[in-house]
């Protein structure tokens, strides 16, 4: 399993974790049947199950094969790089919070053409105010629902 599949099932694992605590608030059981905290409970238990077990099956087959020569600092900063990313998306959203989705969705897509797609600033730039023009067009001037 690569890196970057490692660290796709440890975030899987914090979003059912996440995902079931915030269900919680939601009753499980309404007068009808089932009431509004009962998909998403679920659907974050089968989640937090399938992701355990996946990781599990990840450490017991990697001992087997590599013994005690598995390196762990060579995952950890192949790592960096998407972590990074998540890390990057969860501010981006918090800071649309205050009023722009614009600004913070373009440094977003800066960051990502700059670091992982390797284009030049100006190239990233160009290309980023064009998506976004077109984003803005779409979505303010021709549906009608205004993007800040």
């Amino acid at each position: 399993m690569r890196t970057s599949e490692l660290v796709l099932i440890v975030f899987t694992i914090v979003f059912s974790v996440f995902l079931g605590y915030q269900s919680l608030e939601f009753n499980y059981f309404s007068n009808q049947g089932f009431g509004p905290g009962f998909v998403p409970l679920n659907f974050a238990l089968a989640t937090l199950a399938l992701g355990v077990l996946i990781f599990l099956k990840f450490g017991k087959r990697r001992a087997q094969v590599d013994g005690d020569t598995f390196q762990v600092k060579e995952h950890l900063k192949a790592a960096i790089s998407p972590i990074f990313a998540v890390l990057l998306l969860i501010v981006a959203i918090y800071l649309m919070h205050f009023g722009s989705v614009i600004a913070p969705l373009f440094v977003v897509m800066m960051v990502i053409s700059k670091t992982l797609l390797r284009h030049s600033l100006i190239r990233a730039f160009v290309m980023n105010l064009i998506t976004l023009g077109a984003i803005f067009a779409i979505f303010n001037l021709w549906l009608g629902i205004p993007v800040t």
